[in-house]
């Protein structure tokens, strides 16, 4: 009996801590010691997101980018396209300073049992590290350019 119980303490424990997104070690590029409020860290990130957002964890800390392809320098939506990206940002931590992790997958559409479906075939270093860039441009902007008022919480 004591067994279970300190293996369902230590199940319990291991369910609670946050990992980020699910991705292979090394593929992610991490922004680290946010120090903005998580309302305007939620809002720049769906603001930078390549072709907008398309849905966003219950939790409101995951964002997931709408599917593209890269066309020269520009993102454009992938439609039906044979292979596409999406990006995922993950704002970690459950107070200031927060971290940010961001990762875009590749999927390749493939046919099985009579219909098409995506597969993720890698990650693309590059575009996370241009996402990341345009991030860390928007938070090194000083606090004049930025809406001061949001800061302050009425207690």
């Amino acid at each position: 009996m004591r067994k279970l119980l300190l293996f369902s303490v230590f199940l319990f424990m291991c369910g609670c801590a946050s990992q980020g997104l699910s991705i292979p070690m090394g593929q992610g590029i991490k922004i680290t010691a946010i120090d903005w409020p998580l309302l305007q860290i939620q809002k720049l990130i769906a603001s930078e997101l390549p072709t907008g957002m398309r849905a966003t964890s219950a939790n409101g800390r995951e964002f997931f980018s709408k599917y593209f392809i890269l066309s020269e320098t520009e993102y454009k939506p992938a439609g039906d396209a044979i292979d596409r990206f999406t990006a995922k940002v993950a704002v970690l931590g459950s107070e200031r300073p927060y971290d940010i992790e961001i990762v875009v997958e590749h999927e390749r559409r493939v046919q099985r049992d009579g219909s098409f479906r995506y597969i993720v075939v890698g990650y693309e270093r590059r575009l996370a590290k241009e996402l990341e860039t345009k991030l860390r441009d928007e938070l090194t902007k000083s606090r004049e350019e930025r809406n001061i008022i949001d800061d302050f919480r009425v207690f």
